[in-house]
This record gives structure tokens, sequence and C-alpha cells, in this order.
């Protein structure tokens, strides 16, 4: 742990050692060192302050690297189709991505594979919070019996009663509306979740032909845009039916 705080991902000495030697660490120390030398500090003092900075610039990074928050509990299971296929498919993906890492022998693809586990775990918990919520959605929907209430409005016209009329219109509004919200949410979530696991696979097989590090650059740019879109995907649908329920 650094300063009282463990870390989730466990810190091994292979680790260490790829974060000691990394340009991060020793471009900081190289700084200390020439800040130290300018100062006029002795030779002593400018090993000093070039090792202070070199471990904590490293804590630093494999705090950033470890100290990731546990994974969020996520239950596919407490949820219907078709929220609980894409759910499902994201699991499956961030899944195949650990085992590709875990095999991925230790140097900078590695640690390029390790940098992409945050965004791909926003990812996956992302899109369990819009099945959550769209479930909810769909749970109201299924409270609107649209046939019984297409019955009682022929009804109330053919007898004239137009108030009752235009309340059941009212709810039949609310089926069409909540219909569209369903629609729409199924549709932007395939093409988020098929973006999500497109990422991985493309990780995957970087790594499966041991490619460079730099084959993975922009990637996890590209799975921090689909976190974006599907948080913003979630928030419109809270709006549309108020703050999820514990499944």
């Amino acid at each position: 742990m650094l300063a009282g705080v463990p870390f989730p991902v466990p810190v091994t000495p292979a680790s260490v050692a790829r974060t000691g030697a990394s340009p991060v660490v020793l471009g900081a120390a190289g700084a200390g060192a020439l800040l130290a030398l300018v100062a006029g500090s002795s030779l002593v003092g400018i090993i000093l302050v070039a090792l202070l900075m070199w471990i904590v610039s490293g804590g630093v990074l494999l705090a950033v690297r470890h100290g990731r928050p546990p994974r969020a509990r996520i239950d596919p299971f407490a949820i219907s189709e078709p929220w609980r296929r894409f759910v499902k498919d994201s699991l499956t993906a961030r899944n195949r991505f650990d085992d590709a890492r875990r095999t991925t022998r230790p140097g900078p693809l590695r640690d390029r594979l390790d940098d992409l586990r945050r965004p791909i775990d926003a990812g996956v918990e992302e899109c369990w919070r819009v099945a959550q919520q769209a479930q909810v959605v769909s749970d109201a929907r299924k409270r609107l019996d649209a046939p019984a209430l297409r019955r009682r409005l022929a009804s109330l016209e053919a007898s004239g009663n137009e108030p009752a009329a235009a309340a059941v219109r009212a709810q039949l509004g609310s089926v069409e509306r909540l219909d569209g919200v369903i629609s729409d949410t199924t549709d932007r979530l395939e093409v988020l979740e098929a973006r999500l696991t497109e990422a991985v696979a493309r990780a995957i097989e970087v790594a499966a032909l041991a490619g460079h590090d730099d084959d993975l650059v922009g990637l996890g740019s590209d799975v921090e845009d689909v976190v974006d879109e599907l948080e913003a995907l979630r928030l419109a649908l809270t709006e549309t039916s108020g703050p999820p329920r514990d499944p």
C-alpha cells in the first residue's frame, strides 16, 4: 500500500521493477537531480534528491496503475431481456481481455494493457447501470395495458364522455413515449456495447500477435468515448423514469 491506501490489484516485484524503469519515473528523478545541481547542492544532496523523486514518482505511478477501486457487483440475471444480453456480452468481453492481459509478458505492451483495464471496467459498469435504468423503464411500461386502454377509449368515445376519454388518451400517450424510449435505448445500447466489445477485440488481437504498445495508442480514448456516451444515455433514462431501484 501507499500512505495507508491498499492496492486492490496486487503489486508484484515485476510491476515494481517496470514502474522503477518507467520513463516517467526516471525523468522525475533526473529533473530532481538537475534542480539540486542548479541549487548548488553537494553530490550527496543531488543523489538524495534524485532518489527521493524516483521513490515518490514511482509510488504515485504504482497507485495510479494498481489503486483501482473494486469492481462493482454485476448480476445480469437481476434484469430481463434485452438488457441482460448487453450486460452478459460486455462481461464476456472484459473476461477475455483480462485473460489476454494476464498472459502477456511484462513490458510496454503489458503496461499499456494494464492502463486499458480502467476504462474497460468503467465501460462494463456503465453498461450495467444503463441496463438497470432501462429495466425500470420496461417495468413501468408493463404496468400500462395498452390494449385495455384502447378498448376503454373506444367505449368512452362512443358514449360521448370526452373528459374521461381525454384522460385515457393521455395514458396512451405515455405508452407511446415509453415504447419510443425503450426502442431508442435498445438501439443505442446495442451500438455502444458493440463498440466496447470491438475495442476489447482489438486489444486482444494486439496481445495475441505480440504487437507493439503503439498499436494500442488511442484505444483508451475510444473506450472512454463509449463510457461518456453510456453515461449520457443513463442520465437521459433517469430523467424519463426517476432513480433506479435496487434489483
